[in-house]
């Protein structure tokens, strides 16, 4: 990205915190609304603007490489999603459902529930350390010399292998053209035939491409003489005439020609109307009247990548570079400026003695290391030469005193304590009082948010610190080198004021001591009160089983035992589903709503989960669990979360972990090792209900699937911090076979809805388009309407298998009729293939609304309603 774009961006993003800001400062002396609809809307607003700032800022912070600028717009996109998060949780509780339907909110604002996606790879991207990156990803950019000199060598290798296997379909290419010709022409090819014998074999492959285009000929000549038409080729008969050798030679040379001219007609009238349908076709797109239904789904996670690894090799340059002018900067402030500042220091100290010798005739108490020691003398925290002279003439307060005098000033201190303490009890419950009768506290949440008050001390000190600096200037990045000065010139003097301290005490006693002599009174050295050493509290040295290991030995010892594992490239894309445009119009008399999610809601709350494995410091799930009937879904995402994340992949599932029964505590310290070292890590389980399972089939007895069940609580879960970016995923497709541990070791559960018809819809259309062509004006719809229930995984295999290659190269000449995709289902297998029964969905819905808070919230609040109308009858 350009660096004015940047700019003008950065520029733009200013006015509109400022405007949120303003609004903001608004709702913060509004009055609790009486209605909940009001409240909704506001947090809705509030929401929909952060959504915006948040992808304005992750964009600005991820192209912004001055480092000092970098520091402030961190804090901003940091502040502004734990605030966005904070919104989404307050809609949620209004909601009463995990999904929140805000389309008022988007209709103002002139958006879509496309434009609420927070993730954008890879803005929001955890950055693993340059060495820890090699071993994850294989790749001379973040290399040594060493290791691209090995990485060179294998890759010639890859390339001979290349070369070879071109070489081969060469070689097969021109054996298939020879072969063509022979049959062409044998006459002319006979005596190369009988030299040379060739033995071919034609194989094919299924979805093999070519590995060399063949080239058509295109022949120049124009056989076309006349404008005869073609329609009576079959009727017409040359009379044959008995002729001569060189009249018969004429009359056929006339008929080739003839018929050479009726086909180059008929393929120039052909490519004419080609040509003219697909003018026709682009001006109808251009103006809007229809549109090109091709999925177009290029996979840019790759490029992405390899482009932020870049801009971070920049950003790494830029920041050693400023460590080296910080460190430059010191060494020429201490060998300049030192002198001269403990001088200044010393003389200011002196004339503070000077000032309460003249005024009282005495030395104001030598200001403590405890306290700043006489930083207080800058700030003016010691007593003036009045006040000190009113000390001077009292007696000094006894032992019994001076301890009423603290046991007065902590009884007013816990009395103080008490009174805040019952105030905001007072309004924590007049807030849940308020909230269970359906109305929120705006203004609270809004000056009781840390991450409001965050932005707003940030947008206040850029204006402050960057008032006479013209950013635009600054093309090359370079730090504010008057900044680092005065920022080392103040810890320079913090360090010598220290210094000079204990020097300046010595004088000091001398002083006192020859005030005493002269005044003929005894003299007493001032005790020094110092900071006392902190004890370091001995934590429990945890043993490390593999202490004589290097973090590659241990990450290839699991990536050859088949627990690490590589996934595909997959982005949010690949999985096709559309939102629910119609909950928030089907809302009920309590403002809730009363229709289902969509299969695309889904993909917001996985979003939303994945931001605390980001970069910034965001509260994350330890745990995520994805429910739903066989080929929902479950498994794509989880590939489409690992490869949005750029995570390395940990298969915990009980067919792999079955290998290391008779070791486990290695296992598992391995694992948890290799998954912090090498975050962001996801320790995946297929089918995890298998773990915690109530009865262990025959079949399963094997590989022994509850293996994990005790160890999940305390081997993994305990050791993930909020600040590790690890979490446990898993899948299932039979929760409720499971023990109730199970819903304990989940910390969020999700419920993958089933299809609806708009993302069947979208599934026949974007599977079908992908790789054929004139597919605009199928029957699209009809399809998904009949065929809405099954799942998404049998729509996808159903369109892969019955458009194969051999059916695909006959649609030319053979429609495709849409029975054939409904035979794929009843006859292609050994048994029909039916969606899921309405059975099975209630029972993940029934299991799914004991295990979601949200839910759970929804029944009670339901049952306090029906209770209160019976009452009333």
């Amino acid at each position: 990205m350009s660096f004015d774009l940047n700019h003008k961006l950065w520029v733009a993003t200013r006015k509109d915190i400022g405007q949120l800001i303003k609004k903001q400062n608004r709702l913060k002396k509004l009055e609790p609304p009486e209605e909940k609809a009001i409240s909704f809307k506001i947090f809705s607003e509030l929401y929909v603007l952060y959504v915006e700032l948040v992808n304005k800022l992750g964009f600005i912070y991820h192209n912004t490489f001055q480092v000092q600028k970098r520091a402030v717009v961190r804090i901003l996109v940091e502040s502004a999603t734990q605030q966005l998060l904070r919104l989404k949780e307050e809609l949620k509780g209004m909601e009463l459902s995990e999904y929140v339907y805000i389309d008022k909110a988007l209709v103002a604002r002139r958006l879509t529930p496309r434009d609420l996606v927070i993730w954008r790879s890879p803005q929001f991207l955890y950055r693993r350390p340059l060495d820890v990156q090699n071993i994850v990803a294989d790749n001379k950019l973040y290399m040594n010399d060493i290791e691209k000199v090995e990485k060179e060598a294998q890759d010639w290798v890859k390339v001979t292998e290349a070369v070879t296997l071109i070489q081969a379909h060469e070689r097969a290419r021109r054996a298939r053209v020879y072969k063509s010709n022979i049959n062409y022409d044998k006459k002319k090819f006979l005596k190369v035939l009988q030299r040379k014998k060739i033995n071919y074999r034609f194989t094919f492959k299924p979805d093999q491409a070519m590995s060399i285009p063949v080239k058509r000929t295109i022949f120049a000549a124009d056989f076309i003489k006349d404008v005869e038409s073609c329609e009576n080729l079959k009727e017409k008969i040359d009379v044959l005439e008995p002729s001569t050798d060189n009249e018969e030679l004429e009359r056929l040379n006339k008929l080739r020609d003839d018929a050479a001219s009726k086909i180059q007609n008929c393929w120039r009238r052909y490519k004419t109307r080609k040509i003219m349908r697909m003018r026709s076709r682009f001006k109808e797109e251009l103006y809007g009247m229809k549109k090109h239904r091709k999925l177009k789904r290029p996979n840019r996670f790759a490029n992405s990548v390899l482009e932020m690894y870049k801009k971070e090799m920049l950003k790494k340059k830029l920041d050693e570079e400023y460590i080296q002018l910080i460190t430059d900067e010191r060494t020429r402030l201490l060998q300049m400026r030192t002198p001269w500042m403990m001088e200044d220091i010393s003389d200011h100290i002196r004339a503070w003695f000077k000032e309460f010798y003249e005024k009282t005739g005495n030395f104001h108490p030598y200001p403590d290391p405890i306290k700043t020691g006489t930083v207080l003398v800058v700030i003016d925290e010691t007593m003036t030469p009045l006040e000190f002279q009113d000390t001077l003439g009292k007696k000094p307060m006894t032992k019994a005193e001076r301890q009423k005098l603290a046991e007065k000033k902590k009884a007013e201190k816990q009395k103080q304590k008490d009174k805040i303490r019952k105030q905001k009890m007072k309004d924590a419950k007049r807030r849940k009082k308020l909230k269970d009768a359906g109305i929120i506290d705006v203004a609270y949440e809004m000056t009781s948010s840390k991450a409001i008050a965050n932005i707003e001390e940030a947008m206040k000190q850029f204006a402050l610190d960057w008032r006479n600096i013209d950013e635009y200037l600054n093309k090359n990045h370079d730090p504010i080198k008057d900044w680092v000065t005065e920022e080392e010139l103040a810890k320079i003097h913090q360090e010598l004021r220290g210094l000079v301290d204990e020097y300046m005490r010595i004088e000091y006693e001398l002083l006192r001591a020859a005030l005493a002599k002269d005044t003929k009174t005894k003299y007493k050295a001032q005790k020094v009160k110092k900071a006392k050493a902190k004890k370091e509290k001995k934590k429990k040295k945890v043993k490390d089983m593999t202490a004589d290991r290097t973090l590659d030995s241990l990450y290839q010892e699991l990536k050859d035992e088949g627990i690490i594992e590589e996934v595909s490239h997959k982005d949010f894309d690949e999985f096709i589903a559309d939102f629910n445009f119609l909950a928030n119009d089907t809302r009920d008399e309590d403002g809730l709503t009363t229709v289902g999610p969509a299969k695309g809601d889904i993909k917001m709350i996985i979003q939303e989960s994945m931001l605390g494995m980001g970069e910034f410091d965001i509260d994350k799930p330890k745990s995520i669990l994805l429910i739903g009937p066989l080929n929902s879904g479950k498994k794509l995402l989880c590939n489409i979360i690992a490869s949005e994340l750029d995570a390395v992949f940990i298969n915990l599932s009980p067919e792999k972990v079955f290998k290391f029964a008779d070791n486990m505590k290695y296992f598992l310290h391995v694992v948890m090792k290799v998954a912090k070292a090498f975050q962001p890590a996801i320790l995946y389980i297929e089918e995890a209900h298998r773990v915690f399972l109530k009865k262990i089939p025959p079949e399963l007895k094997e590989i022994n699937p509850t293996l994990l069940a005790s160890s999940i609580p305390k081997g993994i879960l305990k050791n993930i911090k909020k600040t590790d970016k690890v979490v446990l995923l898993g899948t299932s497709n039979m929760p409720w076979s499971a023990k109730g541990k199970f819903k304990k070791a989940f910390q969020k559960v999700l419920l993958i809805p089933k299809c609806d018809y708009a993302t069947s819809f979208l599934l026949w259309l974007e599977l079908m388009t992908e790789n054929v062509e004139n597919m605009e004006e199928y029957a699209y719809s009809a399809l998904a309407r009949v065929l809405q229930a099954y799942n998404s995984g049998d729509i996808a295999q159903n369109i892969s298998q019955t458009l194969d290659v051999s059916r695909r190269m006959r649609l030319n000449n053979e429609a495709l009729d849409p029975n054939e995709f409904l035979e794929y289902f009843l006859s292609k297998h050994d048994e029909p293939i039916f969606p899921p029964e309405q059975k099975i969905m209630d029972k993940f819905d029934k299991w799914f609304g004991k295990s979601n808070k949200f839910l759970k919230l929804r029944r009670k609040f339901m049952a306090k309603k029906m209770a209160k109308q019976k009452k009333k009858k």
